[in-house]
């Protein structure tokens, strides 16, 4: 009995070592993919300062660190088609931003690097015409990227499919082997029966969905590597869910959370407002000509000039208040047991600290940013979260100052 059981444990092993390979595998190659989309992206974006920089001040330097850049994303291009080329027959998103990024860097190298300079207003449609390029290229690749997060999902939802295969394979190799065990001999009992309960034990739990479970199995033979096995594949979908969980809600820019998270968030805050009878407030911050900052300075200082907000906002908020990117150039704050009074004082605080403090986009030069906020208190201004939102918004829309509001504060 001893040498079936031996042969049945070694091929189960092997089968299910190959599933987990596989598993890993589907898993790993869509975030590999993800990372070198993001990889291409922040390096094309970075081209647009020593470009505008040389176009200003014609310092050698600047030149070279744009065609140092131009390298070094022909190169990642070249590497993202070679090693994806066969795995994905259609990229048709990366292709068109690598077409557009060739325009780019052609208009780019010859303004870079022409003697005879046009006229300025010839000059001015080029260097427009090369950041349209660069756009389109960042937003194709963003495109692509997002398709990616999708893939990502689904495949996590294909992996857990999987992942029940291996648990009712484990499951069925662990009832077996403790079947033959115990027809084997009763002296065997400990050394074989323990681990197998201990594996059994820990698929069980996993199954229930508790994922913090692992086996602790000294033993160096096929039932130890079982279980090490095990517990990497329960490491690994922990990871992976976590990563999985972060993007799902945040923006990726920002950090903040997305507008998704904000509305679910607003409605347990309702909740917990209806039981205890407090009230809380919602601030939605709109960015003032956020469109000319990213046409007359490009995107590269536009992202900054929305890491810069999201950072003074979560500065000036309390711990327990939460912020997240609501739109394009707006944001979203839920103040927690704050009312109306509270609320508008708190806005006045945020527009204190991102006009106060102007960004340094370099060689010298800092800009100036300006906010309008719109405040709603639940329940004075509505009770329920669509109205509260709808309200905020027709008070972003319409405001002429940097603060509005329903009513003022007693």
């Amino acid at each position: 009995m001893i040498i079936p059981s031996a042969v049945l444990m070694y091929n189960a092993y092997s089968a299910i070592r190959s599933n987990i390979d596989s598993l890993t595998q589907i898993i790993d190659a869509p975030m590999e993919k993800l990372v070198a989309t993001k990889n291409i992206q922040s390096t094309l974006l970075r081209t647009e300062l020593p470009f505008y920089l040389y176009m200003n001040r014609g310092e050698t330097a600047d030149r070279e660190a744009f065609i140092r850049l131009a390298v070094d994303i022909d190169l990642k291009f070249e590497s993202f088609f070679k090693h994806y080329e066969d795995i994905d027959a259609q990229l048709p998103l990366p292709k068109a931003a690598h077409t557009e990024w060739l325009a780019a860097k052609s208009l780019g190298e010859s303004l870079l690097t022409t003697s005879d300079i046009p006229e300025n207003k010839v000059l001015l449609a080029k260097i427009d015409q090369f950041s349209r390029h660069l756009e389109r290229s960042v937003a194709m690749l963003e495109e692509f990227s997002e398709h990616a997060v999708e893939e990502i999902n689904d495949r996590r939802f294909f992996a857990q499919g999987s992942e029940w295969q291996s648990i009712g394979a484990l499951s069925l190799v662990f009832s077996l082997g403790l079947l033959l065990a115990l027809l084997a001999s009763i002296s065997l009992s400990q050394s074989i029966i323990e681990p197998i309960r201990k594996l059994e034990r820990a698929v069980f739990r996993f199954s229930q969905g508790d994922t913090s479970k692992r086996v602790d199995l000294q033993a160096k033979d096929e039932l130890g590597n079982l279980a090490t096995s095990f517990n990497q594949l329960a490491d690994r979908f922990e990871q992976t869910k976590q990563e999985l969980d972060y993007l799902s809600i945040h923006d990726h820019l920002t950090g903040l959370f997305d507008q998704s998270k904000l509305i679910k968030e607003v409605t347990i805050e309702m909740e917990r407002a209806k039981r205890y009878d407090r009230s809380f407030s919602i601030l939605l911050i709109d960015i003032d000509s956020f469109r000319y900052v990213n046409k007359n300075y490009g995107r590269l200082v536009g992202d900054s000039v929305l890491c810069s907000v999201a950072d003074k906002i979560c500065s000036t908020i309390r711990p327990t208040d939460i912020a997240s990117r609501y739109g394009g150039d707006e944001f979203g704050v839920i103040l927690s047991e704050t009312d109306i009074k509270g609320a508008r004082e708190s806005a006045q605080r945020i527009v204190d600290a991102i006009e106060e403090n102007p960004l340094n986009i370099g060689d010298g030069k800092k800009l100036d940013i300006s906010v309008r906020i719109s405040q709603v208190t639940y329940p004075q201004d509505a009770e329920n979260e669509t109205a509260l939102f709808a309200i905020a918004e027709q008070l972003l829309a319409n405001s002429s100052s940097q603060i509005s509001y329903t009513s003022d504060p007693k």
